[in-house]
């Protein structure tokens, strides 16, 4: 349930009015992770930008 919240706030924040034109432009990119407890990783969900 936490990882569908977390990539529902990141899809409404990129399609947000003030940020979506920076993340069109690629100079912002909204990503969303996961950070475990207890193992102490962080799991990208979404929008981890290209390299």
């Amino acid at each position: 349930m936490i990882r569908i919240h977390t990539k529902q706030t990141s899809a409404d924040l990129r399609t947000n009015a003030d940020l979506a034109p920076l993340v069109k432009k690629g100079n912002l990119a909204v990503v969303s992770a996961y950070y475990s407890l207890d193992t102490g990783r962080v799991e990208v969900l979404t929008g981890a930008p290209s390299a």
